[in-house]
């Protein structure tokens, strides 16, 4: 029976593709799948058919059903576009394919007129062609959209916080399916605390929005895809149909997803803008108590879906492996909400010789997507020297000496504002043995008004000296500490008293790397939360 229908739905799927199939008689067909849908682009129309899945969160597996959500897509994205032209019965008569009532219905297809492709949101900024007017015009749109959107007790009910974590906590056990693929179980086990913390310390934030009146009908599915602004108008499509609960939703989730969306294609400056304009005009101050909560789970609902149509079969290999990159990033882009939010923030970790630093520092650079600053390559680039060059100087002598060190620190300090000015999160790797260096880096983040957390590794004597006489034996480390300079450095070292405890963490490095890793990232969330 299985092997019939989709022999069935194959021979469907020819039928649409063939120009001639269709009544009005288009020169080409395109066809675009998505992990629930097939889509012909017949100019000037776009016909799309549901495909017969079922992911838990969503089910088109009988006709009836997927008749029903094309005639909700229909009536909900009327709302905030006029491409929706009806729904299209695509039936079998005398044997063959036909659009319009045949002997028996087959497949229901939405039909919309097309929208041109050089106005879709990700096309104008490829273009450079989108800023402040054009994001306004989308701003002013959805503002009188959401209040122009009534309210009941029905759609009010899914803005409680019982109700918040099925869909979030739904999308994180299905996330766990792509852990090892797409998304690493340190960012997965990141990702999970932070929501655990955030409804522990948080859920009375649930119960204000539903005071403000800010639960709505929303559009549920509102990244820069979803998007087409011309000269003349905005329309703003595709809404969530499928679900009820992905779009009876705090309007301010709809907004994170735009904004995240904009975030994920390097325009955070216009990400901001948008909050901030969406703030004011709908007269909700309190949006940023909430706008990272809600980015973080978009930003991973967008990795769920690039991960399912990156294992989809019918799909074209090259198109599955560029979904797989993308869920990749939209995951850590989920995990840098999660760990640091919107803003851009520093993290140094820092500590004595042996201790991990390095190792630590590379992961976190890794899992957030962050620059990363090393001091021994810094130090070793101002002389000439190649990172893995050893230079077995004695304590505080040649180019480990005071006044290059100052230089270094200099430096480091330099090239991390740079990048937080550019809008980047850092992490630096550097002993900052010494108050004077953790004061400087200090008074740059608090003259740019953002973050910076201190990570402090520790191990025992014999991990530290065991790591160190490896380091020798490989010969190939960056680093140039050794046994023999251990105790002057420790000796020498300004213990972190004066780092305050809410942007302070000590972590073991005993333990394998990847628990250290997700003990840090659990502990900056902590501290956030």
């Amino acid at each position: 029976m299985k092997k019939r229908k989709y022999a069935a739905r194959t021979k469907l799927i020819e039928f649409l593709i063939d120009p001639s199939s269709y009544p009005h008689k288009p020169k080409t067909v395109k066809h675009l799948q998505t992990h629930i849908s097939d889509v012909f682009i017949a100019p000037p129309f776009v016909y799309k058919i549901k495909k017969p899945v079922d992911f838990g969160f969503l089910d088109y597996t009988t006709l009836r059903k997927r008749r029903l959500f094309c005639e909700k897509e229909v009536e909900l994205n009327s709302r905030l576009c006029d491409i929706y032209l009806g729904v299209e019965e695509l039936s079998i008569s005398d044997g063959k394919f036909k659009f319009g009532k045949g002997e028996k219905a087959i497949e229901y297809a939405v039909k919309m007129k097309r929208l041109k492709d050089k106005y879709f949101l990700k096309n104008l900024l490829k273009r450079g062609n989108l800023g402040i007017e054009k994001t306004i015009r989308i701003v002013e749109t959805l503002v009188g959209f959401y209040k122009l959107e009534p309210m009941n007790k029905v759609i009010i009910e899914y803005g409680r916080p019982e109700k918040i974590k099925i869909n979030i906590y739904g999308n994180i056990t299905t996330a766990r399916n792509f852990t090892g693929k797409t998304l690493s179980l340190v960012a997965h086990e990141a990702i999970k605390y932070y929501n655990d913390i955030f409804f522990e310390k948080r859920s009375s934030i649930f119960n204000e929005r539903i005071k403000g009146g800010y639960i709505k009908d929303c559009h549920g599915d509102l990244h820069l895809g979803n998007i087409n602004i011309t000269p003349k108008c905005v329309c703003i499509h595709d809404c969530i149909e499928f679900n009820e609960r992905f779009r009876y939703i705090d309007y301010a989730s709809d907004i994170a997803f735009l904004a995240m969306d904009l975030d994920f294609n390097g325009r955070n400056d216009l990400s901001k803008f948008t909050v901030t304009e969406v703030s004011g005009r709908m007269g909700d101050r309190d949006i940023y108590k909430i706008i990272d909560f809600y980015k973080c789970y978009r930003a991973s609902v967008r990795g769920k879906v690039e991960s399912l149509k990156s294992e989809e079969k019918e799909i074209p290999e090259g198109e599955k492996k560029a979904s797989g990159r993308r869920a990749r990033d939209y995951y850590r882009l989920s995990l840098k909400y999660a760990v640091l939010g919107s803003k851009p923030a520093g993290i140094v970790v820092f500590g004595l010789i042996g201790t991990g630093k390095s190792t630590l520092a590379g992961s976190i650079s890794k899992e957030l997507s962050c620059d990363l600053f090393s001091s021994d390559i810094i130090r070793k680039g101002m002389f000439g020297i190649t990172p893995t060059e050893r230079r077995f100087e004695s304590f505080d002598r040649g180019i480990y000496s005071k006044g290059v060190t100052d230089k270094v620190y200099g430096e480091i300090i330099k090239m991390g504002k740079k990048s937080l000015e550019d809008g980047k999160s850092v992490v630096i790797d550097a002993s900052f043995s010494k108050r004077k260096y953790r004061k400087q880096i200090i008074d740059m983040a608090e003259s740019l008004g953002l973050p910076l957390f201190f990570i402090q590794t520790k191990a025992g004597d014999n991990t530290i000296m065991e790591r160190l006489i490896k380091r020798e034996e490989i010969g190939k480390s960056i680093s140039d500490a050794r046994k023999e300079i251990f105790e002057e450095f420790r000796a020498e070292f300004d213990g972190p008293s004066e780092l305050p405890g809410n942007r302070y963490l000590a972590v073991n490095s005993d333990k394998k790397s990847e628990k250290t890793l997700v003990e840090t990232l659990k502990g900056i969330i902590a501290s956030r939360i």
